[in-house]
């Protein structure tokens, strides 16, 4: 466990001295009574705290969610490789679902 000062805290969380205190003061962030010398935060609590609401945040805005499973459950076909380029043209048409031509012999 390591303790820092508040105003390290105050850097981490982006505001100010004086607003790092108040939330110490309030017990907004994880402190600590060090001796008779002042308060000191626990680095470790806090940086857990910040990324549980940075991810929080990201999450209520839609940017993450938490589904495992692909939403669209398609399967992924392999193609290219050793294909011949009649064989590709077949996949991609089948992708496509496009009506296959066919070529006229001459």
């Amino acid at each position: 466990m390591s303790l820092i000062s508040v105003e390290q805290a105050a850097d981490m969380l982006g505001v100010s001295r004086a607003t790092a205190y108040r939330m110490a003061n309030e017990r907004r962030i994880p402190t600590v009574r060090w001796m008779k010398r002042g308060v000191r935060v626990h680095a470790e609590k806090l940086q857990q705290m910040i990324d549980e609401a940075a991810t929080a945040s990201i999450c209520a805005a839609g940017g993450i969610s938490e589904e495992t499973e692909c939403p669209t459950k398609e399967t992924i076909r392999p193609i290219g490789g050793s294909l011949s380029p009649n064989q590709m043209e077949k996949e991609l048409d089948a992708l496509l679902a496009l009506p296959i031509s066919r070529r006229q012999k001459h």
